[in-house]
C-alpha cells in the first residue's frame, strides 16, 4: 500500500532497473494517478484527508492491461454529491490506463474501525470496456473484497474476521462461476498470507505457491492467463480453491 495523499510520483526512481516498456507503462500509471489524486484534491478540497493505492500497483506488482488501480480515499465527512464526484474521476472524464479504476471513499470515522463489515461512503469502478458502477450502500457488497484490501494495508495480522472473509471470499469464487485466473490468485495470496503473515500481490502469492506447493498446474495456467486471457479448466481451478479453504481452516485451527 502507499500513500498518496501528496502524490510525488516517488516510484519514478526506479526506472532504471525497469525494461523500456515497463518504464513507459509505469510512467503512464504515475501521470494517471498524480491526475486523480489533483482532481480529488479540486472536487473534496479541505474535506479530503488521505488516498491509499493499494493492490499490485502499491505493491510494485503493476501489470499493464491485467492489473486494476485500486485507491481508497478517506474524507472527514460525508460529502453532499457522490454522483458529481463519480462523473469527475470516471474513464470519460480521466482516461485509466489500467483495466479499470476501483475507487473506494471512507469517512475518517469510518476508516478508522477494525470493523468485521466496513462502511465505505462511496463504491465506484470506471474503465474503457466497461459501464461505470456506483453504489453508495456499503451493505449491498460482500465485505471481502474491502475488508481484505484494509486488512493488507493495515498488516493487521491474524483475526478472527480476516479469516472468515478470506473463507467467504473463496465460497464467493465457487458459487460465481466460471473461477477466473484472479480467483485461483487470490486464493494463492489468502494461502501465503496464513502461512507467512505477509500479504503479497495476486502475481506474487501465485509464485509463492509455485514454489511451496510442489508447482500446482492450475496457478501456473492462471499467471497465464493473466496475459492470454484463457479460461481455465474448472475442475482443477476448483479443487485448488477446496485445497486453500482446507489449509485455512487447518492454519486458523491452530
Amino acid at each position: 500500500m502507499a500513500k498518496m495523499a501528496n502524490y510525488s510520483l516517488q516510484s519514478l526512481g526506479q526506472l532504471d532497473h525497469m525494461s523500456a516498456e515497463a518504464a513507459s507503462s509505469q510512467s503512464i500509471l504515475d501521470t494517471y494517478l498524480h491526475r486523480l489524486v489533483t482532481r480529488l484534491q479540486e472536487e473534496l478540497e479541505g474535506n479530503l484527508l488521505a488516498v491509499y493505492l493499494f493492490g499490485s500497483a502499491g505493491y510494485g506488482a503493476y501489470e499493464p492491461g491485467t492489473s486494476d488501480v485500486d485507491v481508497y480515499a478517506i474524507v472527514h465527512a460525508p460529502i453532499p454529491d457522490y454522483h458529481k464526484l463519480s462523473r469527475t474521476i470516471s474513464h470519460a472524464a480521466l482516461p485509466c490506463p489500467a483495466r479499470k479504476l476501483e475507487f473506494v471513499l471512507f469517512t475518517k470515522d469510518n476508516a478508522a474501525k477494525q470493523s468485521a463489515s466496513p462502511v465505505f461512503e462511496m463504491n465506484f469502478n470506471t474503465g474503457k470496456d466497461m459501464d461505470d458502477y456506483l453504489n453508495l450502500t456499503a451493505r449491498t457488497e460482500p465485505r471481502f473484497w474491502f475488508l481484505l484490501d484494509i486488512a493488507i494495508g493495515r498488516e493487521l495480522g491474524k483475526l478472527d474476521f480476516i479469516f472468515d472473509c478470506m473463507i467467504e471470499s473463496l465460497a464467493w469464487q465457487r458459487e460465481n462461476d466460471p473461477i477466473t485466473s484472479d480467483g485461483v490468485l487470490n486464493a494463492c495470496r489468502e494461502l501465503s498470507y496464513a502461512k507467512t503473515s505477509t500479504w503479497r500481490s495476486k502475481i506474487n502469492g501465485g509464485a509463492w505457491v509455485l514454489e511451496n506447493y510442489n508447482r500446482p498446474e492450475i496457478v501456473g495456467l492462471a499467471m497465464d492467463a493473466r496475459v492470454s486471457k484463457a479460461d481455465l479448466p474448472q475442475n482443477l481451478a476448483l479443487d485448488f480453491l477446496l485445497l486453500v479453504e482446507k489449509e485455512l481452516k487447518e492454519w486458523h485451527g491452530n
